[in-house]
């Protein structure tokens, strides 16, 4: 029987890593069984050669291989409708109990003040819980455990995190005349690991030829003491490839010249001796360049800001080295790149044309930045590829709740607030790691399939050993087929609600925070200015910090609203777990979200109308359901007697109603403008 390779490509999600990590988990768990299953029997084997990822998927990537080498370890996590039984539970640990914004025991959070102890700020966040978290996955158990190399990975197994390297890489293009210079900031980190993988034949041949950041061993990491000095390296560099620009902290990566000779690139070049048509291109190294041993570092930071989905190393990873793209049809594909991606619409096309005010200054600063991380991430010869229907070499697994054809982020609960939403609450990552689990598992089941007859089977029209009774009525049969309790069907996991009281704590630990960042901030970055520094120690407890947290608060609720992930605080409302709010269709929470996240105190209907591009009679229809909803209630609105110039009567949320003086008929008009309440 034949043999399938794996190039498993994981995409940066930040806290959707969640979800990356419950397709992991549940990969791993039908890999283990079918490969038991194969060696007992003789059927065709499947195996993972080249493990890629950004940002949250490359953390993924190193802290599963780190899992993997402490052994498969059954375990129950969580409880009621999202209970999950699991193999890698310190996987499991670092997505969904220890990445929070508030502990549940005062341990080390994203809002704590551990990263602070030297009076120097690197990032909004704590960014030293991820280097906690790298360090308890790094920690050796006791005992240490005795693992068999694993049938289903290939040895070695290369593991490779995308990094931004804000130095650069010098390459020069020689044009016979001169040379063009460039800088290359696209950087990547490549780790061999030896050991963990017992499957040789399922070796790259590509990325053995790649010069290797370090040499792995499973002896080092199942050491006593301390784990080997390429484990921490691999560590440093999931922290690295994690560390969102501003949010987190950026991180120091030690490198040397020889990392870089040599090296591959992903990209189909011109015939080489050994019958590869990959390109090797050497960086140009200044004269000046007197770095001790050729060492070298630098600061890097997300890798996801321009490569946040590397498909294309593993991609090369798992050709066969004489070639220059894999089998693609269902009847000779033998390898595949699966890419998991929490976010797989990506940005859309703006479906209106440029407003006036986006030919200001600001404004066309404020787009530069976007403009630029989406070009870097734009891969041409990918969308050549994909443009060809039914390619077998490469499959996605991306968010997919219900019955519904398309996938999107709008079915991951960690997809609020640009995807850091799943740090405020323990339960949004929670559903996210079993829904990763679920669609893992109907991927592989509906999916993951070829034709009878591909020689991975036997070919040649041979029924295959594989079991010719799970044949699907495209006449094909599963590469990994669910073996034992993996064939029960995971169920969907309800839609999680934060509570008001938890986002009331959280509100409480941002001002914390920001009342230790600023005085920081001010010290750092306007050291030179006494009296700017004055000037923002006297603003922030009068008016800085009210304006902060006020548009905090909104853009936070916002979001939670529009999403249906905040409870409503009264329970003789609250609605059935797992359901919509009574009476609130998503047309109307985005009129209850635009609400919240306004600046403006009270809106009028024709203002919500523009913005959320609905009619006057739909946001009246969502103003007066909501109207009704008891005052204490999140989703409550608020009618109000006051009219702007043009005689439209303005709303609010019930939370943010104008105090009592400011509604009077005549002494509220003057209250208003005294105190700028604002009408739009």
């Amino acid at each position: 029987m034949g043999q399938f390779q794996i190039g498993l490509t994981m995409a940066g999600a930040i806290s959707a890593g969640a979800y990356t990590a419950g397709v992991f988990d549940f990969l791993i768990q039908a890999l283990s069984a079918w490969d038991e299953e194969s060696r007992k029997n003789g059927f065709h084997r499947t195996a993972i050669t080249t493990m890629t990822g950004a940002s949250a998927g490359g953390m993924t990537a190193v802290l599963g291989a780190i899992a993997m080498g402490r052994g498969l370890q059954p375990t129950q996590k969580g409880n009621g409708d999202r209970r999950v039984n699991c193999v890698l539970p310190g996987l499991y640990a670092a997505w969904v109990e220890e990445a929070r914004m508030v502990s549940r025991n005062s341990a080390a959070d994203l809002l704590s003040f551990e990263d602070l102890g030297d009076g120097k700020v690197h990032s909004l966040l704590n960014a030293s819980l991820l280097d906690r978290i790298q360090a308890t996955a790094l920690k050796a158990p006791d005992p240490i455990p005795a693992v068999t190399p694993y049938g289903f990975l290939a040895d070695p197994l290369h593991v490779y995190v995308t990094l931004t390297n804000l130095r650069g890489i010098q390459y020069d293009i020689d044009f016979g005349t001169g040379k063009y210079r460039m800088l290359n900031h696209a950087d990547r980190k490549h780790f061999s690991v030896k050991g963990l993988g017992g499957n040789s034949t399922a070796a790259s041949i590509w990325s053995n030829g790649d010069p290797a950041a370090a040499h792995l061993t499973l002896a080092e990491l199942n050491q006593p003491g301390e784990v080997g000095p390429g484990w921490k390296a691999m560590g440093v560099a999931a922290v690295a490839t994690g560390a969102f620009p501003v949010g987190l902290a950026a991180r120091r990566i030690e490198t040397g010249v020889a990392e870089y000779k040599s090296r591959p690139w992903p990209v189909v070049g011109a015939l080489n001796d050994d019958g590869s048509h990959h390109a090797v291109i050497d960086p140009h190294w200044p004269d000046a360049f007197q770095a001790m041993d050729r060492r070298f570092s630098y600061v890097a930071v997300d890798g996801g800001t321009i490569n946040n989905e590397p498909f294309e190393l593993a991609r090369f990873s798992i050709m066969d080295g004489k070639t220059t793209r894999n089998p693609r049809s269902s009847w000779d594909a033998d390898r595949a790149v699966i890419m998991v991606a929490p976010f797989p619409e990506g940005y859309s096309f703006p479906v209106s044309d440029p407003a006036d005010a986006d030919y200001q200054l600001v404004k066309v600063i404020a787009a530069l930045l976007p403009t630029m991380i989406q070009q870097a991430r734009f891969k041409d010869d990918e969308l050549v590829a994909a443009a060809k229907p039914d390619v077998r070499s490469r499959f996605l697994i991306a968010p997919k709740r219900g019955n519904g054809a398309s996938v999107s982020s709008k079915d991951i609960a960690c997809g609020l607030l640009g995807g850091f939403g799943g740090f405020l609450d323990q339960g949004f990552r929670e559903h996210d790691f079993k829904l990763g689990q679920r669609n893992c598992q109907q991927f592989l089941r509906n999916h993951f399939n070829l034709h009878v007859n591909n020689k991975v089977f036997g070919g040649n029209g041979e029924a295959p050993a594989a079991g010719a009774d799970e044949t699907d009525k495209n006449n094909e049969l599963p590469i990994v087929p669910l073996i034992g309790d993996l064939k029960s069907e995971i169920s969907e996991p309800d839609w999680p609600r934060m509570s008001m009281e938890a986002f009331e704590t959280l509100m409480r630990r941002i001002e914390d925070r920001a009342d230790r960042l600023v005085p920081l901030l001010s010290k750092q970055e306007i050291a030179n200015s006494r009296m700017m520094r004055l000037g923002v120690a006297m603003l922030w407890p009068v008016s800085g910090r009210r304006m902060l947290m006020s548009l905090v608060r909104r853009s936070i609720l916002a979001d939670l609203i529009r999403r249906d992930q905040i409870e409503d605080g009264l329970a003789a409302i609250e609605s059935p777990r797992g359901t919509p709010l009574p009476g609130f269709s998503a047309q109307q929470r985005e009129v209850l979200a635009a609400l919240a996240g306004s600046s403006a105190d009270l809106r009028t209907i024709p203002s919500l109308a523009r913005q959320t591009s609905l009619g006057c009679a739909q946001v009246t229809e969502a103003l007066d359901l909501a109207s009704g909803v008891s005052p204490g209630a999140v989703h409550a609105v608020w009618k109000s007697a006051i009219t702007d110039d043009g005689g439209q009567i303005g709303y609010a949320l019930h939370s943010r109603k104008p105090n009592l003086v400011e509604t009077l008929p005549v002494l509220g008009g003057m209250v208003r403008k005294i105190s700028g309440v604002k009408i739009d």
